[in-house]
């Protein structure tokens, strides 16, 4: 681990391009712009698919400063990878809220760009054992087809491409159901839709004992 390559949270925050504090989750996460994204700009097309109407392409996410930070990030990282991963460590056992809740979230906007992010992000959790972390992905064959020893502590939720749909295929999973079509969920339902659209003391998505979490369309 190179934990101690920075003098300050503010230079390895810089070095990572920044964090995202979704509004919705206990902690911080990291994200790039949903406009990066391989599989899910495909799935944007289709009606019907999860991600037909993203959250993350419309609204505030559109906004110009906000579109700036998310390819900060992204910039980040491609521009130099090692650095990338020992700010990320740094963060995961300095950052004061992130150590106390002992959560993290990658991608509340955006998706794996490819097989060396899916690296970094799984050398950063092997690296940060007291950190539970959370990659949703879209990246169905790259998850499928990955040979690396996954984190204890990384949980890989693939996320079904079709809403109202059942899903199979791999360990951990998310679905997403229309209220109507709800009773048909056979997951743990997320809670958040009943508790002011936020986690609270729920952390399903995180858990690995949790094979597959259901979440209401909004």
């Amino acid at each position: 681990m190179f934990i101690n390559k920075f003098n300050s949270i503010k230079d390895a925050e810089l070095a990572v391009g920044g964090l995202s504090s979704p509004s919705k989750m206990p902690s911080y996460a990291w994200s790039i712009s949903a406009k990066q994204c391989n599989t899910g700009s495909k799935l944007a097309k289709v009606k019907g698919s999860v991600c037909y109407n993203c959250y993350a392409l419309k609204g505030r996410y559109m906004f110009n400063n906000v579109q700036g930070a998310l390819n900060r990030r992204l910039d980040a990282w491609s521009s130099d990878r090692d650095k990338w991963k020992d700010a990320m460590i740094y963060l995961m056992h300095n950052k004061q809220h992130i150590v106390n809740t002992g959560h993290f979230r990658f991608f509340d906007s955006g998706d794996l760009q490819g097989i060396d992010m899916l690296n970094d992000i799984n050398t950063v959790a092997w690296a940060s054992p007291n950190i539970r972390f959370w990659l949703p992905t879209k990246e169905y064959k790259l998850i499928k087809d990955y040979k690396e020893s996954v984190a204890p502590n990384l949980t890989i939720r693939v996320s079904a491409p079709m809403i109202d749909k059942d899903y199979k295929g791999h360990t951990h999973y998310s679905t997403v159901y229309t209220k109507d079509n709800l009773h048909m969920a056979k997951g743990y339902v997320c809670p958040a839709s009943k508790q002011g659209n936020v986690c609270g003391s729920c952390r399903a998505c995180w858990s690995d004992k949790v094979s597959e979490v259901s979440y209401v369309a909004h």
